[in-house]
């Protein structure tokens, strides 16, 4: 009878033994957001009778050959999901580790880059790009450098939104401020890109220096009107004459010519001047042939 007792005894040590020895893991595997292509480890670390086993899971299901504390693979869209060890004793016992989450990004990368523009005082820049598919995004700034402020991010309460992928810049100015260099730079939990850096000219309309001149003539002789345009940046102009306030076909220089003019040939003579910038009409001059 003691005998049995004294069995029951150790037996009930022994179980308790076991309950004891059952593993403890220390260290949890955790979750990452990594970069496509990347090396990516998950490790855990438990404390039980040794040796301990490790097995690590996938979704649920085992990874063949996958047996250390360490596990070890390359980030790849197939591979994001959930991962688990289980943690296994001399004695058969295990534990499972809580899970940790696998994801997977690429690179913030542009697809489709930003243009430089030419646009009229007052009217409405845009700037815009097109990203690969690597959202969300942890942060999206446009950046302006010119020669008042350098290069610098453009603060929010300007008017215009500077954290999404267009940029609008309504009244535009032809100041310093406006003319200058433009890029975006793009943030993931992964990486960072910045577009390849462009321009906005803001031009005014064309401004006249000076018109045409009243003309007297005699009868067969030669006769010219001329405008001049203040220099500007914006570029090439267009002149078209007119003639008692319709278009002269061809004439479109900056001076008129007349030969040999005759009585016909009177009336009232006016220049438009037109750019990028916008359009300019000149002053009047009256042709007396006498």
């Amino acid at each position: 009878m003691k005998d049995c007792f004294r069995s029951l005894i150790v037996g009930m040590a022994l179980c308790a033994a076991e309950v004891i020895a059952q593993p403890i893991i220390t260290e949890e595997p955790e979750s990452q957001i990594r970069l496509l292509g990347s090396t990516t480890r998950f490790s855990v670390a438990a404390d039980g009778a040794q040796p301990l086993g490790f097995q690590w899971h996938f979704n649920g299901q085992e990874i063949p050959g996958a047996r250390g504390p360490t596990l070890q693979l390359t980030a790849v869209p197939s591979r994001a999901g959930t991962y688990q060890a289980v943690v296994r004793d001399i004695a058969g016992q295990q534990r499972v580790s809580a899970p940790a989450e696998l994801q997977v990004k690429p690179r913030p990368r542009i697809v489709v880059q930003p243009r430089s523009t030419i646009v009229q005082e007052d009217g409405t820049a845009v700037f815009e790009v097109q990203l690969n598919d690597s959202g969300p995004y942890t942060k999206i700034v446009w950046h302006n450098s010119n020669p008042l402020e350098g290069p610098h991010e453009i603060p929010d309460g300007l008017g215009f939104e500077v954290h999404g992928t267009r940029l609008e810049i309504p009244d535009c100015l032809n100041a310093p401020n406006y003319n200058g260099i433009y890029w975006i730079t793009v943030e993931n939990e992964v990486g960072r890109t910045a577009s390849q850096r462009v321009r906005l000219k803001v031009v005014s309309r064309p401004q006249l220096y000076s018109g045409p001149e009243e003309r007297t003539v005699p009868r067969g002789a030669n006769v010219s009107f001329s405008v001049s345009v203040v220099p500007d940046n914006a570029g090439t102009k267009r002149f078209q004459w007119y003639k008692n306030g319709q278009p002269m076909p061809g004439v479109t220089g900056r001076v008129l010519s007349l030969s040999r003019v005759q009585t016909t040939h009177q009336g009232f003579y006016h220049c438009v001047v037109t750019s990028i910038g916008g359009t300019v009409e000149s002053n009047g001059a009256t042709l007396t042939v006498f």
